[in-house]
């Protein structure tokens, strides 16, 4: 396939949430029209000194960092599945792990609780797609903002892997 260059935005993009559930786990769409997703893979050096000579030392590779990952995204509810069964899974619970949604951790039991981010980004000349994979998500912190035009949900967390598997579609 043919790289292009043409610019990808929110709206050539769909980010999935998904659980641990087998054989096929519960998902829940996010819409990004107006939110975002940043994500920060960090390499850890060990700096070794020669008697603080930096000249005289070495670098060697560190412990394995996981990755940063953060979004936004609007919200209309906070609470759906949790409060009947019948209502659809919103944002909020699928982040909290709320009780009465049924959804299973990614991670071994005892763990915290972790979930499967799946962004996919469609190229608008259709040559090029890519979806960056991050496995096992955990939530660090998780902000709600009412605003005038828009409620806001922001999330913070780590992918418990050195960076994301990031492939063609």
């Amino acid at each position: 396939m043919a790289v292009t260059n043409l610019v990808r935005n929110l709206r050539d993009a769909e980010m999935v949430l998904k659980d641990g559930t087998t054989p096929s786990a519960l998902s829940l769409v996010v819409l990004l029209d107006e939110g975002d997703l940043s994500w920060t893979e960090r390499v850890n050096t060990v700096e070794v000194k020669d008697r603080g000579s930096i000249a005289a030392g070495h670098l060697r590779r560190g412990e394995d960092e996981s990755v940063a990952i953060s979004f936004t995204a609007k919200w209309t509810q906070l609470i759906g599945k949790s409060a009947s069964s019948a209502d659809p899974l919103q944002l909020y619970e699928f982040l909290t792990f709320a009780s009465g949604t049924n959804l299973v951790s990614t991670s071994s039991p005892g763990q915290p609780e972790t979930f499967r981010l799946e962004f996919t980004v469609t190229d608008p000349a259709g040559v090029a797609s890519e979806k960056i994979v991050f496995g096992k998500v955990y939530r660090e912190t998780l902000r709600m903002s009412e605003g005038d035009e828009y409620n806001v949900i922001s999330f913070t967390g780590r992918d418990f892997e050195v960076r994301p598997v990031i492939s063609r579609v």
